[in-house]
C-alpha cells in the first residue's frame, strides 16, 4: 500500500527539544549582564519562531546595542551553547518517534530557524543526527517563517513533493509557513505556545503520544 506521505520534518526549538526557556535564558544573559538591558518573558513572546538575526535586528535598535548584530549573534550562541553543553532539554517520546520513523523508512529532516552550528550541536548530543537525511538552517534560506522558504528547501533536498511532506511545528510561524509550501502541519506546541492560534493546522497534537499516532494513522 502507498503511504500518503514519505517525508517528515521537524522544527527544532520547541518541537525536537523544549529549548525556548534556554534561549530566553541565553537572551537575557546576553543583554542584561553585558548592556543592562531588561529582556521579559513578554518580550520573548515577540520573537518566538523567528531567527536569531531578525531579534537582533529589532532589539540592535530598540536598545542602541553598541555591537553589531553578528556579534550579538555570536554571542549569545556561546551563551546557549554553555547551558546546553551537557545535554538539552528533549520533549518527552521525541526521540525514540525519530528512531521509530527512520527504521520504517520515512525521510526525515530538520527545517529550523537555527543556526546550524548549534542545530548540529544538538542533534549529535541527542545521538539522533544519524536519522536526518537534511538539516536546513536560518542560514541557508533568503526570508525566515512564516515565509515557506525553508520547508520549500527541505523538500527540494529531500526530493519529495511538498505535499507528501508532514511538517511538525510548535508555534504559529511555523505552522503557517509549513502549509504555505504545501505541506500537511502538525502543531505540536509547548507550554510556551500552547495559547497560539493553530487554526490554520491539519492536527494538534498535544504529546508525542498522539503525535506519534497521527503519523502513523496517516500513513497507513
Amino acid at each position: 500500500m502507498t503511504r500518503r506521505f514519505e517525508a517528515v520534518i521537524f522544527d527544532m526549538d520547541g518541537v525536537l527539544v523544549d529549548s525556548e526557556p534556554v534561549h530566553f535564558e541565553s537572551t537575557v544573559r546576553l543583554l542584561k549582564g553585558q548592556f543592562g538591558v531588561g529582556f521579559t518573558e513578554e518580550d520573548n513572546r515577540e520573537f518566538l519562531g523567528s531567527t536569531d538575526r531578525h531579534m537582533f535586528e529589532v532589539l540592535h535598535v530598540r536598545h542602541r546595542l553598541p555591537v553589531s548584530i553578528d556579534e550579538l549573534i555570536r554571542r549569545r550562541k556561546e551563551i546557549y551553547l554553555g547551558l546546553v553543553r551537557d545535554g538539552a532539554p528533549w520533549r518527552d517520546g521525541i526521540r525514540p518517534l525519530i528512531a521509530d520513523l527512520s527504521q520504517m523508512g520515512y525521510r526525515l529532516a530538520v527545517a529550523s530557524s537555527g543556526l546550524r552550528r548549534i542545530i548540529e550541536h544538538v542533534l549529535e548530543v541527542g545521538a539522533i543526527r544519524r536519522h536526518f537525511d537534511v538539516v536546513v538552517s536560518a542560514d541557508d534560506i533568503p526570508a525566515p517563517k512564516p515565509a515557506p522558504d525553508i520547508y520549500l528547501e527541505a523538500a527540494r533536498r529531500l526530493k519529495i513533493a511538498p505535499p507528501r511532506c508532514v511538517a511538525v511545528e510548535d508555534t504559529d510561524v511555523g505552522v503557517r509557513a509549513a502549509k504555505s509550501a504545501g505541506m500537511y502541519a502538525i502543531a505540536f506546541p509547548t507550554k510556551t505556545t500552547a495559547g497560539m492560534d493553530f487554526g490554520v493546522a491539519d492536527l494538534v497534537a498535544e504529546d508525542a503520544a498522539v503525535l506519534r499516532n497521527a503519523l502513523l494513522d496517516h500513513n497507513r
